[in-house]
């Protein structure tokens, strides 16, 4: 049985997820390079997009 997601109290139905990555630069050449963007391996977590409220149980309701 699929769980249905309900809006935000606010009213928002968009979500914005906590960053789990970061950028790694170096100077190469007198010049800032990306050099790797990671990922943290961490637990998914979302916030409401207006008034970033978190949403429970973020990890259970995202297909990875």
């Amino acid at each position: 049985m699929e769980k249905l997601i309900k809006p935000c109290k606010c009213g928002s139905i968009d979500f914005i997820s906590k960053p789990n990555r970061y950028d790694v630069y170096q100077i190469i050449d007198g010049q800032l390079e990306v050099i790797d963007s990671p990922f943290i391996e961490e637990k998914t977590k979302l916030f409401c997009r207006e008034c970033s409220k978190e949403l429970v149980g973020a990890e259970n309701l995202v297909f990875k």
